[in-house]
């Protein structure tokens, strides 16, 4: 029996004419076997109303194909796009779900993105992956370009002007220069009438050939079966902000076995996961470019899920006496799968088998690493646990050989391991073969020095080059207690704020427009209101687009500022943390050589925390027109700012005078973050 699929098509990655742009037109060829070219069946595809990915409405029938094409100015038909035709289904390329009315929604998988939008300003911006090796063109949308005539394109590296270009069409490519992790701008505007600039809107863009350069991490936590029409949706929510990397949270079967061929299968929580699901997740994060790592932790077993059966041996665990008579666990609710005991992750026994059990989750799922999780500082003798035949050692001290096992096992994967309040970061960090750190912050760490020091140490390990990711989750107390609420857009503006200023990112993002406010990630207790969801965007475009002037310094700076307007300013660097009532500045030096100044506005601050833990942070005070004297050791070209609070994160240039070490430039804003640099 013939189904009649009623596709929803958007392009993504399609090699569009400028005609086609140009006009805003898409037309559609349609056919069983081999299309016939010219074709004799073709229609011209709706535009749909809104500002999303798609770009037009068709029918087929089961088995029909589909070739995009474009008319020329002589009437032929031209194609568009990858050559050859689209099949229906086709397991690779192709996804499906049958709706309530027995329709059955589509879209084509890499070439053809999913129909998820989420607008983040009047003028839509998006582009066809979070991240792009050096060479790949960059594909751009403007949903609502026909809207807003006379509008020119811009791409930026810093404050330096690449290119400009009209805006004529809704899709249309860029190349960037060739060079190898540089983050750009582009942005659109056009002129009003007395000849000013009107921001439409910017994305940034990361040009990188590895992740672990700026780290952008996302989660995902939600794989129940039928799922799959979500999935494209819930990943191009992460693309928009440019994620490049996602953890898949309780995915797995047994600590001890994460792998599970089943079709549906139980997590930890007695949740159903779909396989196919996870599966999807992957290949859509893929089409992305951003990378998909498996959680699991490190040197866990479950003991009422069948662990001794399942070839775990009682010489792998530890204890918390030299008697053997205790062993270590972590309890879980009596209606989840089974509670957890610990083995030690330095035995060689442990670390094959754990190992053993990774190769079927690569066999069988194109992960590309494996997050291991920890469970902090163990022990009741001075944090100290004892092996199967009483030694004594520290727990942290074994995290180092499970990791190299597991890179050795496997030294194309990523490797990334959680430290839980700092336990075990020295000895991570100085592992050689984790890609990242990754820091769980609890209350012993709830100061915004304790952000500064966890990635001063984290480098001082790992090295220089060493990045920082923060698992911080804002509003805990509150999200405890008032389930559906909104988030606190203040606390987690000026968190954010700090933690990307410092040169670290914040795992903070999960699919399907969602925010961590807990340790268990399929929690969703509180919402991001569409106020954060646009500030947030922009915070996001802002740490990609200035990638080099945050994450690639030389050395941090110790400056002396001082306030020429009636402002108060404070240094924050390794001998001081940020101080309430004053413009905090943070500065560092690019490779550039450019002087880089985070100024952030503590003017309000109810404390001095990040975790803003009853939500009750309050916004800041607009400050303006604030007048600095910067004693600097070097001739000043230019001067600039740039901030993702207003004007979409596009660069100011700004007039200033120097005499001698004297530089004397007046910000003309700050509400949260606003970026000085001086070149």
């Amino acid at each position: 029996m013939n189904k009649r699929y009623n596709i929803i098509l958007s392009l993504a990655l399609l090699a569009i004419g400028c005609n086609a742009g140009a006009q805003g037109t898409v037309y559609i060829a349609k056919g069983s076997g081999s299309i016939v070219w010219p074709p004799s069946d073709i229609e011209a595809m709706t535009r749909l109303p809104y500002g999303n990915f798609h770009v037009g409405l068709t029918n087929l029938e089961d088995g029909e194909g589909i070739v995009l094409a474009d008319r020329q100015d002589s009437g032929e038909f031209m194609r568009i796009g990858p050559k050859g035709d689209k099949r229906v289904p086709h397991a690779s390329n192709y996804e499906y779900v049958v709706t309530e009315d027995g329709d059955v929604h589509g879209t084509v998988s890499r070439t053809v993105s999913s129909g998820f939008s989420y607008a983040t300003s009047d003028f839509d911006l998006w582009t066809d992956r979070a991240c792009y090796r050096p060479g790949e063109t960059v594909w751009i949308q403007a949903s609502k370009f026909n809207q807003y005539k006379g509008a020119t394109i811009r791409y930026r590296r810093g404050a330096e002007v690449l290119k400009e270009e009209p805006l004529k069409q809704e899709w249309w490519p860029w190349n960037p220069p060739s060079g190898d992790f540089c983050g750009y701008l582009v942005d659109v505007y056009r002129l009003d009438d007395e000849g000013r600039e009107e921001i439409l809107g910017s994305i940034g863009v990361d040009v990188s050939s590895d992740w672990k350069r700026f780290p952008r991490y996302g989660y995902a936590a939600w794989y129940e079966p039928g799922k799959e029409q979500w999935v494209g949706g819930d990943v191009a929510f992460l693309n928009r902000r440019h994620i490049n990397a996602v953890q898949f949270q309780d995915w797995h079967w047994k600590h001890h076995w994460p792998y599970c061929g089943d079709e549906t299968y139980t997590d930890i929580a007695m949740r159903d996961i779909s396989l196919n699901v996870v599966k999807e997740f992957i290949n859509a994060q893929h089409g992305y470019n951003m990378k998909s790592i498996f959680y699991n932790l490190g040197y866990g077993a479950l003991p009422s899920a069948g662990a001794a059966d399942d070839g775990v041996r009682e010489d792998w665990y530890y204890y918390l006496d030299s008697g053997r008579r205790t062993k270590d666990s972590h309890d879980l609710p009596s209606s989840w799968k089974s509670s957890i005991e610990f083995v030690d992750p330095g035995n060689i026994g442990w670390q094959n088998y754990i190992c053993d059990r990774n190769d079927e989750v690569y066999s069988n799922l194109n992960f590309d690493g494996f997050q291991v999780d920890q469970v902090g500082r163990r022990g009741w003798e001075g944090g100290y646990v004892y092996d199967y035949w009483g030694n004594r050692f520290d727990l942290a001290d074994h995290f180092q050989p499970l990791l190299k096992a597991c890179k050795q096992r496997h030294p194309d994967k990523s490797l990334i391991m959680n430290s839980v309040s700092k336990y075990g970061a020295r000895q991570i960090a100085s592992s050689g073969v984790v890609d990242v750190c990754y820091n769980e912050m609890w209350a012993s760490e709830a100061d915004m020095m304790d952000l500064y020091w966890a990635v001063f140490d984290n480098k001082q390990a790992g090295g220089d080059d060493m990045k920082t990711v923060f698992a911080a989750y804002m509003n805990y107390d509150f999200a405890d207690k008032n389930s559906g609420k909104n988030f606190n857009n203040p606390g987690v503006l000026l968190t954010d704020a700090c933690i990307f200023a410092l040169g670290a990112s914040h795992l903070e993002l999960g699919t399907g427009g969602n925010m961590l406010c807990r340790e268990y990630f399929p929690a969703t207790n509180l919402k991001m209101s569409n106020e954060l969801v646009e500030s947030i965007t922009r915070y996001y475009d802002f740490i990609t687009a200035y990638e080099n002037y945050l994450y690639d310094t030389e050395r941090e700076l110790s400056p002396r500022i001082t306030s020429l307007s009636d402002h108060q300013i404070s240094i924050w660097n390794y001998q001081m943390g940020p101080q309430p009532r004053r413009i905090v500045v943070h500065g560092k030096e690019a490779e550039t050589g450019a002087l880089v100044y985070h100024m952030l506005n503590f003017s309000s601050v109810n404390n001095l925390g990040w975790r803003d833990i009853n939500a009750d942070m309050p916004a800041p005070e607009h400050l303006s027109d604030i007048k600095l004297d910067i004693d600097c050791d070097r001739m000043v070209s230019k001067a600039w700012i740039a901030t993702p609070d207003s004007h979409a994160c596009v660069p100011v240039e700004l007039d200033f005078t120097q005499q001698g070490r004297s530089v004397t430039v007046t910000v003309p804003s700050l509400d949260y973050w606003t970026m000085l640099v001086l070149e």
